[in-house]
């Protein structure tokens, strides 16, 4: 099949078990599920097996971009990783984006996503160029940190291979490890990696110019988007660089950049910075006061989570256990192994990490996730408070603080949309608040965001539970179109633009673009339709592969119980309510019954029947009928939806 704009035209498919390759059309998804999340997500309905182990070989490694990666100044050259969570043993599906160059240059071997079946009997890379693909021993490699492989992959093959490998806790399966890319760009799921005996995948091609369907209206386009976006997040504080050249890190396509960059230290070492990863160790700066480690070891930290291979959430979370247990005089040196009276020491977290990636003493259990942790300690270790969901993972911007979280986290596997959809604009309405220079949020402004993005000029008002269902849909189907094209959160939605004068954003602008390069022409609700299928399809896989025998919208108790603590987000716990009047959340928790109402709101608005089954009806109406009959086979679609 010939490539249309957009596209490459085909997908690659690898067993490892048999060694075999095949392809197959783009094309027999494209049309309804665009690319990314939303291809990604029909294969693994296919091809995945309902109660499979998500380290069998029955599990899928799913890679695909969408149709505008690979097109510069779009900020939409990025790929989605799909596969069977290894967080928990029978864990929901998950999906993860990863940025910087590998995604184009994998679209420029001429495929627009790769699909990994099977294990191998010994480690593997699989190198994909133009022409086709072939599995390489690695063998040589098993054991390397992520940084090595690249460095000694792109020595072999030549500097236009990008390399997406995974480090010592991947390769030993450790439920959160990561794998990491060219520019230190980083996607979960690596477990599944090890468990397949996959060290590593390799793009190696050429920078390719492809075509547009409208040029002209792409030029122009482009053009328009350099005049727009976000300054800094308000969050972000100035990094002291006295002991580090900083360069900004670019994804490639880039519009213009965000708060990621690369940080060198005199010796040659270099790490990414951004987000999360910046401060999994910021104990380091207690702990040397003012000599020169209280800036090394947390980047020396950044780093160490980088190259062998570790979410840094999640070893954040297991540190705050440690010391809290360590304070409590429940978690010692002697059970635990680790030199907890060093805590902030480069000693302790060293040993923590090595511990974990390598599996050896407690780190065994801790790389099972901090809940399996907990219960193999036992006793009262149980008694050390932890705010974690079932899954083990964090809960960002719980519902105690923003109300409106309570949907977003429970009815998927993996919450993404919170960071920027709320905690952006809320902190700018701090800033605003406090007479900053240049911020412009006003509570005018967030209610109109509210209007226009979400539906509700509640959406912004945590005073009340009202008008958060509405706006929960409407920002997971905004969300979910976003990520089948697959654009980045960082620049995407253009909600507001620091840099004109009436700082309008424009939700028309991601139709645009996919009409401009496809020739499909679309409008902004026909793209939210989209989203509104593949959100619907992501829900029918969670209720067929759940083990409870259908998905359920459950929050972990503490969020009902536990009081939001001081300045867990925000300064003061501070955020808008009625008419932008300003309330604290700080001891503030989650109305259960409230919840109750908002979900059954959201379920009709879905429509859904009263418990969060699906129907028939409406999986038709978005043209799911082959996910119904599926969902049907196994009693899990609803008679009715709920009478509106």
């Amino acid at each position: 099949m010939a490539a249309e704009f957009g596209y490459m035209g085909k997908i690659l498919k690898v067993d490892l078990s048999s060694g075999s390759m095949s392809e197959v059309l783009t094309s027999d998804y494209a049309n309804r599920f665009i690319g990314g999340t939303g291809i990604a997500a029909k294969i693994y309905w296919d091809e995945v097996p309902p109660q499979s182990n998500s380290f069998d070989p029955e599990n899928r490694l799913i890679f695909m971009t969408g149709p505008l990666c690979g097109y510069p100044g779009l900020a939409a050259s990025r790929v989605e990783m799909c596969t069977k969570s290894p967080l928990t043993e029978l864990g929901p599906i998950y999906h993860g984006t990863l940025a910087g160059s590998w995604p184009p240059f994998l679209k420029f071997t001429g495929y627009d996503g790769v699909v990994v079946s099977g294990k191998s009997d010994k480690p593997v890379y699989l190198l994909i160029q133009e022409g086709g693909a072939e599995l390489r021993d690695a063998s040589a490699l098993w054991g390397k940190d992520g940084y090595e492989t690249r460095e000694q992959l792109k020595a072999e093959l030549g500097r236009t291979a990008r390399v997406l490998a995974t480090g010592p806790a991947g390769e030993n399966r450790v439920r959160f490890a990561t794998a990491v890319a060219d520019e230190d760009s980083g996607i979960q799921g690596a477990a599944v990696f090890g468990s397949k005996k996959l060290k590593a995948v390799v793009a190696r091609g050429q920078v390719k110019q492809l075509p547009a369907a409208k040029p002209e209206k792409l030029a122009e386009l482009r053009e328009y988007l350099r005049g727009l976006g976000y300054g800094p997040a308000p969050w972000l504080r100035p990094r002291d660089t006295s002991f580090f050249v900083e360069k900004k890190q670019l994804c490639w396509g880039c519009v213009k950049g965000c708060d990621r960059v690369t940080l060198k230290t005199a010796d040659g070492l270099k790490t990414k910075i951004q987000c999360a990863a910046a401060g999994v160790y910021m104990a380091a700066k207690l702990y040397y006061q003012e000599k020169k480690e209280k800036q090394i070891v947390p980047f020396l930290a950044t780093r160490l989570c980088n190259n062998y291979g570790l979410e840094t959430r999640a070893v954040g979370a297991i540190i705050s256990w440690l010391m809290n247990g360590y304070k409590a005089g429940i978690l010692t040196e002697a059970n635990t192994g680790l030199p907890l009276s060093k805590f902030g020491s480069w000693e302790f977290f060293e040993t923590l990490v090595k511990k974990i990636s390598l599996r050896e003493g407690f780190g065994d259990a801790l790389a099972e996730g901090l809940p399996h942790a907990i219960e193999a300690m036992g006793g009262r270790a149980k008694e050390i408070p932890v705010y974690l969901d079932e899954k083990g993972q964090g809960v960002a911007f719980s519902p105690r603080m923003f109300n409106i979280t309570g949907i977003l986290h429970t009815t998927v596997p993996f919450a993404r949309i919170v960071l920027r959809e709320l905690s952006d604009p809320v902190g700018r309405w701090t800033r605003w608040l406090n007479g900053e220079k240049d911020y412009y949020m006003s509570y005018d402004r967030l209610r109109e965001l509210g209007r226009r993005w979400w539906g509700s000029e509640l959406t912004f008002d945590f005073s009340t539970y009202e008008g958060k269902a509405v706006a929960a849909k409407r920002m997971q189907d905004r969300h979910y179109a976003m990520e089948c094209l697959i654009l980045c959160l960082f620049f995407y939605p253009l909600r507001f633009c620091d840099y004109t004068e009436t700082h309008e954003g424009d939700p028309t602008i991601d139709s645009k673009l996919y009409s401009a390069v496809t020739g499909n022409e679309m409008e902004e609700e026909e793209l939210n339709r989209i989203g509104e299928r593949v959100f619907n399809l992501e829900r029918a896989i969670l209720a067929r592969d759940d083990p409870r025998g259908r998905w359920y919208d459950e929050l972990p108790e503490w969020c009902y119980t536990v009081p939001e603590p001081p300045d867990h987000h925000l300064p003061g716990g501070l955020v808008p309510g009625k008419d932008g009047e300003v309330m604290s959340r700080e001891g503030k928790v989650f109305d259960r019954e409230k919840f109750a109402q908002m979900l059954k709101e959201y379920y009709e608005l879905r429509g859904w029947d009263k418990t969060g089954l699906q129907t028939k009806q409406k999986l038709v109406e978005l043209d799911l009928a082959d996910i119904a009959q599926g969902l049907a086979q196994r009693g899990l679609v609803a008679e009715a939806a709920i009478a509106r």
